[in-house]
């Protein structure tokens, strides 16, 4: 878009979508991160290690 010259709110505006676009994504394998790996860790001795670990991702996650 930009090698074509076109209008800069319509390149933000795509920008944007991507971004919304790769947030929604990155919900999605935390949710699937939490129903599987997680799920297991808490039944076993990684409990603590895996709620460190999901605070961690999940504070990038919102930070982005």
């Amino acid at each position: 878009m930009i090698e074509e010259d076109r209008y800069c709110l319509d390149v933000v505006q795509q920008i944007s979508a991507m971004n919304a676009a790769a947030q929604e994504v990155a919900l999605i394998v935390l949710e699937d991160h939490l129903r599987k790996c997680v799920a297991e860790a808490v039944e076993g001795e990684g409990r603590e290690a895996a709620i460190r670990e999901m605070i961690r991702v999940l504070r990038k996650t919102v930070r982005a």
